[in-house]
């Protein structure tokens, strides 16, 4: 399976083209339509209906017409008259085993922040301990951004690191994101340049005795220290011992006891000293 964007579309003999036109973005219809137009035949598969010259050129010029359920498939007949019904097929054909593992690492991302890099050294110093270990992951994006294809290029760049040992968690709420985190043994959460005062899961991990391994620069704040309320990737020769991950994130929920809400306020409130409009 390739993306409609990927220049290789054009090379196929006779794909299936699977669309779904509301998750397409502007900017992609007129390069996808041009792809497609470069085929000499082709197969359509069709998730949702969307009046337009973009849906109308595609179900016109395919050789056959599949719309995935009976609506679709009715409304797509007003185009041509051959259209089939189909429908969907299971996402999970087997159960997946659950594996166990001595070590469970936990990492948040959004794609353009996810540091494959640093990803790779803890591997390679995984390689070198007699622990087995799992690597969860879950996306994490800002309202207003999107999924592009950095995210599963990263996320497939992150997998062969671990060699596979890796779980997609998905999108998450917030009760499932704690409890994930408390029962993890350590998260990894690493930036462009170094850990900020306002990486909220840096925080929220040490805040329930969750060791960090992060990176740190001069702009860190300092009651990030290597080797005692965090580690830094960049300065670990092998993967901390579990008596190691213990007595740091234990240290690390010390380190950020105040750091709450109300101390945030208060620092803000008038008898600060602080000036300003009320």
């Amino acid at each position: 399976m390739i993306r409609l964007t990927d220049e290789l579309t054009i090379e196929l003999q006779h794909p299936i083209v699977s669309v779904k036109v509301s998750e397409i973005s502007n900017a992609d219809l007129s390069q996808i339509q041009n792809q497609v137009g470069n085929l000499s035949s082709y197969s359509l598969i069709v998730h949702d209906f969307h009046d337009g010259p973009f849906l109308t050129n595609l179900v016109s010029n395919a050789t056959k017409v599949m719309g995935l359920n009976k609506e679709i498939s009715l409304r797509l007949r007003s185009l041509r008259s051959d259209v089939i019904v189909g429908h969907t097929v299971a996402s999970y054909e087997q159960l997946e085993s659950f594996v166990e593992s001595n070590l469970t690492l936990i990492t948040f991302g959004m794609a353009h922040k996810i540091q494959s890099a640093r990803y790779r050294k803890v591997a390679s110093l995984l390689k070198f301990d007699q622990r087995s270990h799992i690597l969860e992951i879950s996306s994490a994006l800002h309202e207003g951004t999107q999924f592009d294809d950095s995210f599963f290029e990263v996320g497939d760049e992150i997998a062969e690191f671990f060699e596979g040992r890796v779980r997609f968690l998905g999108f998450l709420a917030d009760p499932e994101v704690s409890r994930r985190v408390a029962r993890a043994n350590a998260m990894l959460a690493f930036f462009p340049n170094g850990a900020r005062e306002n990486n909220n899961s840096v925080l929220s991990a040490m805040h329930l005795a969750i060791p960090v391994i992060t990176n740190l620069d001069e702009l860190s704040p300092t009651w990030l220290k290597h080797n005692e309320t965090v580690f830094d990737i960049e300065r670990l020769e092998k993967f901390p011992t579990d008596s190691e991950l213990k007595r740091v994130g234990f240290a690390g929920r010390i380190a950020v006891a105040d750091l709450t809400y109300a101390k945030l306020v208060e620092s803000l409130s008038a008898n600060q000293g602080l000036s300003g409009a009320s």
